[in-house]
């Protein structure tokens, strides 16, 4: 009771200016308050989640790209065993077979050293004659080459290291080996084997971490099977047996706290290519949250210390309106109850809030005896003007209807029902303002007329509700393959007409043949196992010959006849001379 009449007696002692400005700059301070945590846990969650996706490509990119490059160094080695041109001087003109072998060293200085080896183990020839006359019996490439075309993993050089480097201080090389069997009409001739210096690894790290425009603390990582860190380096020292434990894990992004820092981690690993088996290395990029975070904590601070400059502003202009509204009021007030002083007035309540509100409620107290005639006029006219205020708000409100309508009539008139595209309609008009375009003399547009293969078989095989939702999945393949501006209708039945803006005709081919191979790896259930579904596809590119949309649209619509024509799943461009080229797929 006590407290509540000392808080009512301050309010009411408080001005409405103090009142005014206290409460501004508490609602100031308190929305920027939740503006800034807000906008950073949103900041943070989108940083990371762009991390994330940036180390999954680099991790996902340096595996493909050890595997490619691994996957090109094997076949050499194993078209280069084969070659009839060598089968008959393997072991009777070591001389030629070291030429043969230097050359393949001067074309790919990442062979440290290629040498032939006889059944029992003696180099017969070798790039700068190393290790010639050497026995390689027990290595283990050698071994392993004897059975069959092999692999071994990343290991320090042995025999080459004395020979190879260059200074004392040079660090000590390292090599993935690749041996083949030598076999001449059945008979094992020998070993041929590759030493590859497992530099190339590193130049490869550098190279893909430029590519993805990485920022600078991001970490790329090779490892081993066993754990250990092939190529890059870690920034913290107590992270590689920590780093070693999260590969089992298996491919993942998350975050991976160490003694010094946490990280955001993405593996990827390496799963060999075609012929070449792999040796189980796992791709890992890493980069700390400090630094993801530290955009969003920069942010924070900005926030913080422009909302704290906003609430000395708004209280400042809060005090300067407070008192420019409070000093009318007092000379009201003091009107007031001058002339409410009458003894035929009726009483009032006593309001409470500031000095200002009970100094103007005593005042009415008084004036109020004589303004109970004025108030029932009041009310009329308020009654009054709710009335036009609401026959007001229904008619805007069925103008803006009208408007909302006439836009649904207009866009049912340009869309296809079924996929939601353009329709034939809308499609002219948008070819239209590309040709025009064009004739202005800007950039060169493409046409794309994509048709669905065999499409009347699909329907007759599994009725109409099929097609149509074969429909529906090209309708939204193509969208995905299309550049954002681009214009996608459907023409008729199955047929898609495509419209490229601002393109050359490189980029126009492989946007189509990206498109084709995209949908043909989809399948619409039909049935248990799938209904996979192919499309042919003609391009054709605008030029000065063209008098209208049309003749861009029939000359794609020829290059599709062709590639119908050619066995179909396939892309064809229309050409004048001689009439189309064919795209490799």
């Amino acid at each position: 009771m006590s407290s509540r009449f000392s808080i009512g007696r301050f309010r009411n002692a408080v001005t409405i200016r103090v009142q005014t400005t206290a409460a501004t700059a508490f609602l100031v301070i308190s929305a920027v308050a939740l503006s800034a945590s807000g906008a950073a846990e949103i900041a943070r969650t989108e940083l990371r989640a762009a991390a994330e996706k940036e180390l999954t490509a680099v991790a996902k990119s340096m595996a493909n790209r050890l595997d490619l490059h691994m996957f090109d160094r094997y076949r050499e080695i194993a078209n280069l065993s084969k070659l009839e041109p060598l089968q008959l001087i393997w072991n009777n003109r070591p001389a030629d077979v070291r030429v043969i072998l230097e050359q393949l060293q001067a074309s790919l200085p990442e062979y440290a050293w290629l040498g032939f080896a006889t059944p029992d183990g003696t180099v017969t020839a070798a790039t700068k004659k190393m290790l010639e006359g050497v026995s390689v019996a027990s290595r283990p490439w050698f071994r392993a080459g004897l059975l069959s075309p092999s692999v071994q993993d990343v290991h320090d050089a042995k025999l080459l290291d004395k020979l190879l480097r260059a200074t004392p201080g040079q660090p000590p090389f390292r090599f993935v080996d690749i041996a083949v069997p030598i076999r001449v009409q059945g008979r094992l001739q020998g070993v041929l084997g590759a030493h590859l210096s497992w530099s190339w690894a590193e130049e490869l790290r550098k190279t893909v971490l430029t590519n993805h425009d990485s920022e600078a603390d991001v970490e790329l990582l090779v490892i081993g099977r066993d754990g250990n860190i092939l190529a890059g380096t870690m920034g913290d020292s107590s992270g590689s047996s920590r780093m070693a434990s999260n590969v089992k894990k298996g491919d993942a992004v998350f975050e991976e706290l160490t003694a010094d820092a946490a990280f955001v981690t993405a593996f990827a690993r390496t799963e060999g290519m075609q012929s070449y088996p792999g040796l189980g290395w796992t791709v890992a990029a890493r980069r700390p949250l400090a630094s993801v975070d530290a955009p969003a904590i920069a942010a924070v601070q900005r926030i913080s210390l422009i909302g704290i400059c906003v609430a000395a502003l708004a209280s400042l202009l809060a005090w300067v309106f407070a008192g420019t509204v409070t000093k009318p009021l007092q000379r009201l007030t003091s009107a007031i109850d001058k002339i409410g002083r009458s003894e035929t007035t009726k009483a009032v309540a006593f309001q409470r809030g500031s000095r200002e509100a009970a100094q103007l409620s005593a005042a009415i107290r008084s004036l109020v005896r004589r303004t109970g005639i004025a108030e029932n006029n009041e009310q009329t006219a308020r009654e009054a003007l709710d009335e036009i205020r609401y026959q007001a708000t229904l008619a805007e409100y069925a103008a803006s209807q009208l408007d909302t309508d006439i836009q649904k009539l207009r866009e049912m008139a340009d869309t296809d029902a079924l996929t939601g595209l353009l329709n034939r309609r809308a499609l002219a008009a948008e070819a239209s303002l590309a040709l025009a375009s064009f004739k202005e003399g800007r950039a060169t547009f493409a046409i794309l007329m994509v048709d669905i293969d065999h499409f009347k078989q699909i329907n007759d095989s599994f009725g109409h509700a099929v097609g149509d939702q074969v429909i529906k999945t090209a309708a939204s393949t193509i969208r995905e393959y299309v550049r954002a501006g681009d214009c996608v209708a459907r023409f008729g039945g199955e047929e898609f007409v495509v419209v490229l803006q601002a393109i050359e005709s490189r980029e126009a081919t492989n946007i189509a043949e990206r498109l084709r191979a995209g949908f043909e790896q989809r399948a619409v259930g039909s049935h248990a196992n799938g209904l996979p579904v192919t499309i042919s596809i003609g391009l054709a590119l605008s030029t000065s010959e063209d008098r209208d949309p049309d003749d861009v649209i029939e000359k794609a619509d020829r290059a599709l006849y062709d590639a119908k024509s050619s066995g179909r799943n396939c892309v064809r461009i229309f050409r004048q001379k001689p009439s189309v080229l064919a795209v490799n797929l």
